[in-house]
């Protein structure tokens, strides 16, 4: 008797009822795949892989094609388990969508792209439409088609792909023609469909100034990535118990599936009181939010986010994506909820011990000057040319006192604010030249450095600060935050970065400031850097020209007549940001306009 494959494997299959078709052979026939679809002008198909080449011809016949698309890598998993009977079957859950999505998404994104616009503007026409399944495994292989022609079924072995059709490799091809057949498997079709979600054509497509499209070649950002927008319009997803599943069509896409889905196995899922892990919009935002904020080590790593900001047009962009114009409208519900979050968390500090008042005060001039960092290269690129000392436009800062000040949490805060998450470097990695590399990479996204011993802001620091004659237009501020360790600024430090001295101290009962804290970091969204930014750009133009044409007196950026011995008056970013504050949420009172002393 032959031994049984699962018998040490713990895989024996549970009994189900099969789906069975009766049919009799009514013909066998030799036929070009022309001839199978002649006559069909629309297609829903079900498939794990395809070939670009295959779906330019077949486009031009159809007017219309909805086409589901499987994962390779859980296929592959199945038949890892088969091959090596001792293992066990591991379950596809959320992070294995996610980063099967993702990875998916960017390569069909780079197949359409060799297929030429044809194809491109079907998709952004919507006659176009692909789908990925989202979790359930679906072995079939499904094509209905209907026309003037009349009704027809194409099932079989052959994926939707140019060897399968064209007859490079062997295949069996069923077909079953009139109306009850089609929709029998119709049936079966949108079973799969309600458990798949829509790639939605800007996450394929970018449609240009003059109207014409050209495949996306920018990464996809988490939050655009099918199953995630699917949770952004108010689904939950439940991961399901061990189960093997179905394949895609990229070998690179999948191996940039598999390094993507490592990181993201580290994702802290939530669950419910049966144990099983619930996903819902909330709570994708959440996880998402705190993967990208996980620490970096070398600027060699792959996907650093990178912001930038285009002061020309106006632009700025997230991962080479667009992510807000100058003229473009932000919704003042939105800023007014950012603002009364951070005045709640701001006020939370005056039940400190030690100077509370202080420390808030201190905490709204380094927010004021952050806020503004990313747009001081740009006019250091300017200033340095004609003479100005370039700590005039501070692109380091130090948040140093007590420990127990609430300074690691408020700068995490005030970045995730700023671009929607916080990018961070340990301390016991950090040294000058990484940072010099990581802040390069990172463009206008912040870089936090948390918890600076003493030998290391003694060893890097200065190294750090005293050499900047940086003439970049654009690299990220770097902000430091110390313990009691590092009790005093030298004071050639002091006048190159930002120092924020920090003399007060959470109390012991503290679960009132703890939550209001935990709900800054929870809720806070990026609304009013936004809006600030609006405001901040054409008066950075206007500073950047006032340098260039090398007047007497030069632009204030913070809006701090301590700062520069000789100025012009300018907005600044204290008056930007008070403004914005005064506006929407009337109860906050005018932000610290100056820096913190030693």
């Amino acid at each position: 008797m032959p031994a049984d494959l699962f018998a040490d494997a713990g895989l024996r299959p549970a009994a189900k009822p099969l789906t069975v078709f009766r049919a009799e052979l009514i013909s066998c026939e030799d036929t070009t795949w022309e001839e199978l679809f002649a006559g069909f002008t629309r297609l829903k198909a079900i498939t794990f892989s395809s070939s670009i080449e295959f779906l330019v011809r077949l486009a031009d016949r159809l007017d219309d094609a909805e086409i589901v698309f499987g994962s390779e890598s859980i296929l592959s998993k199945e038949h890892l388990a088969l091959a090596q009977a001792s293992q066990t079957i591991a379950a596809y859950g959320f992070a294995d969508a996610l980063a099967d999505h993702k990875a998916l998404t960017e390569a069909l994104a780079r197949l359409l792209g060799r297929g030429g616009r044809t194809l491109l503007t079907r998709v952004v026409a919507g006659s176009l439409r692909f789908r990925l399944l989202r979790g359930r495994p679906s072995h079939e292989k499904l094509y209905l088609l209907s026309g003037p022609a009349g009704w027809r079924v194409v099932t079989g072995s052959a994926n939707l792909s140019l060897a399968a059709f064209e007859g490079r490799q062997q295949e069996i091809y069923v077909t079953f023609d009139g109306e009850p057949a089609w929709t029998l498997f119709d049936g079966h079709y949108q079973r799969d469909w309600r458990d798949s979600v829509a790639i939605e054509p800007d996450a394929l497509v970018t449609v240009e100034a003059d109207g014409g499209a050209v495949a996306r070649t920018a990464p996809l950002a988490l939050e655009e990535v099918p199953i995630v927008r699917v949770l952004n319009a108010g689904v939950a997803l439940v991961d399901p118990p061990a189960r093997p599943q179905p394949t895609g069509f990229a070998a690179e896409a999948l191996r940039a599936a598999s390094a993507l889905g490592t990181e993201l196995r580290e994702l802290a899922l939530p669950k419910d009181k049966s144990g099983r892990t619930v996903v819902n919009a909330a709570t994708a935002l959440r996880m998402l939010r705190s993967w990208r904020a996980r620490p970096l080590a070398e600027a060699s790593e792959d996907r650093i986010p990178r912001a930038e900001i285009d002061f020309s047009t106006g632009m700025v962009s997230l991962d080479g994506v667009p992510w807000l114009r100058v003229d473009q409208a932000v919704p003042v519900a939105e800023v007014a909820h950012d603002a009364r979050i951070l005045s709640q968390y701001l006020s939370s500090f005056l039940s400190f011990f030690g100077n509370a008042s202080g420390a808030v005060e201190v905490y709204w001039a380094f927010l004021a000057w952050l806020y503004a960092a990313p747009t001081a290269p740009y006019l250091r690129q300017a200033a340095v040319p004609v003479g100005i000392d370039p700590w005039v436009y501070p692109v380091y800062a130090v948040l140093f006192g007590r420990s127990s000040g609430g300074k690691t949490v408020f700068s995490r805060v005030a970045a995730r604010s700023m671009f929607g998450f916080e990018k961070m470097i340990r301390s016991g990695q950090f040294t000058a030249n990484r940072a010099l590399g990581l802040r390069d990479r990172l463009g206008a996204i912040p870089l936090l450095i948390d918890d600076v011993t003493r030998d290391k802001f003694t060893s890097h620091v200065p190294d750090l600060v005293r050499t900047d004659q940086e003439t970049a237009a654009l690299y990220a501020p770097v902000v430091l935050t110390t313990n009691r360790d590092v009790s005093t600024i030298p004071p050639d430090l002091t006048k190159r970065m930002v120092t924020c001295h920090i003399d007060a101290a959470i109390p012991e009962n503290r679960s009132v400031t703890a939550r209001i804290a935990r709900r800054a970091q929870r809720e806070i969204g990026t609304a009013l850097y936004r809006a600030y930014l609006q405001r901040l750009i054409p008066e950075v133009r206007r500073m950047r020209a006032e340098i260039d044409a090398e007047a007497e007196a030069f632009p204030d950026l913070t809006g701090d007549p301590r700062r520069c011995a000789r100025r012009s008056t300018g907005l600044g970013t204290a008056a930007c940001l008070r403004g914005l504050l005064r506006r929407p949420a009337p109860a906050i009172h005018r932000p610290a306009c100056r820096y913190a002393g030693r």
